[in-house]
């Protein structure tokens, strides 16, 4: 894959709602005074179809030590579907590293747990109460639904890998 010696950040992605957005506000609800930046550059073909790499990346945090900063690439086949993968990444590392410092704002919404390895099942004919897996997991009705939407796109992530 070839990679340019110093690709553009930009804030393209900002612009537009997705996973990069709510990304965004989890680092501003704990101070971070800039969004995280993207940047992108085309690489070979493959299989036929045109590929781009992603790179996203969060600076360390000045007033919090542990908060080293992130860096998270990913392949996809336009830059913002790769923005959404890197932040995607991010975000759930994030939260799960730090959720006990996440105690405003949409970090409350965002459970600990792997989407990847959740598994949440409830009683046949009872869409609406929560499980055994969803009571330990999730701590709100807005926890239990933002792990469904992460879970939808974990799932589509992995169609396309």
């Amino acid at each position: 894959m070839d990679v340019p010696a110093s690709p553009l950040p930009s804030d393209t992605f900002l612009s537009e709602f997705g996973t990069p957005t709510p990304l965004w506000r989890v680092l501003q609800s704990v101070g971070y005074p800039k969004p995280p930046q993207y940047s992108w550059w085309q690489v070979d073909m493959i299989g036929g179809l045109q590929w781009f790499a992603v790179q996203g990346v969060i600076p360390p945090h000045g007033g919090r030590p542990a908060w080293t900063g992130w860096t998270c690439n990913a392949d996809w086949q336009t830059p913002k579907e790769g923005a959404q993968v890197a932040a995607h990444a991010m975000l759930l590392n994030l939260c799960q590293r730090f959720g006990n410092e996440l105690t405003r704002g949409l970090g409350t919404s965002i459970t600990y747990a792997n989407p990847a390895s959740v598994d949440w099942k409830q009683a046949e004919g009872c869409a609406l109460v929560r499980g055994r897996g969803e009571r330990a997991e999730s701590s709100s009705p807005a926890m239990s639904a933002m792990m469904a939407m992460l879970k939808l796109f974990s799932q589509r992530e992995d169609t396309y890998l």
